[in-house]
């Protein structure tokens, strides 16, 4: 895990027509139906952002508030120094605008950037290039930003880092952020950091090669959306939500739909402290510790968890570290005074994890407590351990219903 550092409102009914004069001219009318033509399309282009292709996906921005980043001396050739121009233009957009990086094109910045203007939108299909490690995150800071179809790189790291300045696209709080169809390729710490975001979504967002986490949601985040993230070859955790005890209030209704996570040097998906957090259609896979984990730490001093939901889809080739001992799916509690209770696992295809393992399933309990643990309609397939569950606590409050090995039930397990 990343360490902390720290409507449109509806039309108005239409009033009464008016009674027509006696006597019309067609040239005002005609003037007049042009003049109605043409607004209606400027409407449909702003509501569209793409001149009135009506894709709902798109981000909506007003053509005549979009600067570009050339117009204030960005080269965008991937080695002259573009930091001051593109903020620059950050700072110049306004409210409802657009900031468009140029397709092709790779704006190489050695500093943080930071989009502060509120209803701001960045896009263009361009690519952001850092060159420099330890300032390198792209900050949101203010409401209603879009960040959309663009390239976030950087060039070699030399470590994990763990400040906010090297969370590559770090969201600092405020609220209804859209992060869609970017790209982060290389993190020295994690790739996106939600920092105490509220009514954010991440749609179609993909991240690899990073030191940290690869999404990585904290500080009370709450209802918030992640919809069909790609994670390979991360650091840490693919998609984690993590609630540490000093941030207060912990992370909160966070919905994470038909992730992809595939190589990490943790746990696939994981809650690590957090309230009614929901991941579906998960398809994890080669991570080296479990690819489900929820827990309550005490070595890091997180919040307890109540309400977790993971629910369909997969998780092959887990727990792959040889020193970590974690199976395919472990519930931990290990934080004096925290619990961890009302936990499902439920509908998935796990298959060959690491034989040497303890465990396929584990509910370990170091301190604190469990409650209402339910592990549901489980397939074991392929190599793996010889025991299928696993326990330092034989009272804890675990059930196991519909869990097959090889297609052979196994037996069941009632709470206690």
């Amino acid at each position: 895990m990343a360490a902390t550092g720290s409507s449109t409102a509806p039309p108005q009914d239409a009033p009464p027509e008016q009674a027509p004069p006696t006597r019309r001219r067609r040239g005002p009318l005609i003037a007049a139906a042009v003049v109605v033509l043409l607004v209606a399309a400027g409407l449909v282009w702003w509501l569209t952002g793409r001149g009135g292709s009506g894709d709902p996906d798109q981000a909506a921005y007003d053509p005549a508030d979009a600067v570009r980043v050339e117009d204030y001396g960005a080269v965008g050739d991937g080695r002259t120094d573009d930091t001051a121009a593109v903020q620059e233009a950050f700072d110049a957009v306004r409210p409802g605008g657009a900031v468009l990086l140029a397709e092709g094109r790779t704006y190489a910045v050695d500093d943080v950037l930071t989009l502060s203007v509120p209803g701001a939108v960045l896009t263009g299909g361009g690519t952001l290039l850092s060159t420099d490690e330890e300032r390198s995150a792209l900050k949101v800071a203010a409401d209603d930003v879009v960040v959309q179809d663009v390239r976030l790189t950087i060039e070699e790291t030399s470590r994990r880092f763990d400040a906010f300045e090297q969370q590559r696209l770090w969201l600092d709080g405020h609220s209804g952020v859209v992060v869609r169809d970017v790209s982060v390729e290389g993190s020295a710490a994690a790739g996106i950091y939600v920092y105490g975001t509220r009514d954010f979504v991440l749609d179609g967002v993909q991240v690899s090669g990073t030191r940290a986490d690869g999404v990585h949601i904290t500080a009370g985040a709450s209802d918030g959306e992640v919809l069909a993230p790609q994670v390979r070859d991360v650091g840490d955790d693919g998609v984690a939500v993590v609630s540490y005890a000093q941030d207060g209030d912990p992370c909160a209704r966070i919905r994470v739909v038909s992730p992809v996570v595939d190589g990490t040097d943790a746990r696939g998906i994981s809650v690590v402290g957090g309230t009614d957090v929901t991941y579906t259609d998960i398809t994890v896979s080669d991570t080296a510790a479990a690819g489900v984990y929820v827990a309550a730490e005490g070595s890091y001093d997180t919040t307890s968890v109540d309400g977790v939901r993971v629910e369909g889809g997969s998780v092959t080739d887990a727990n792959t570290d040889e020193g970590i001992d974690h199976g395919a799916v472990l519930v931990y509690s290990g934080a004096d005074g925290r619990s961890v209770d009302d936990v499902t696992v439920s509908d998935l295809e796990v298959s060959d994890t690491r034989p040497s393992a303890s465990r396929w399933l584990g509910v370990v309990v170091d301190a604190g407590s469990v409650g209402g643990i339910s592990l549901t309609d489980l397939a074991l397939d392929g190599d793996g351990p010889d025991s299928v569950y696993g326990t330092n606590d034989d009272d804890a409050d675990v059930t196991m219903t519909g869990i097959t090995r090889d297609g052979d039930d196994v037996a069941d397990r009632e709470g206690n």
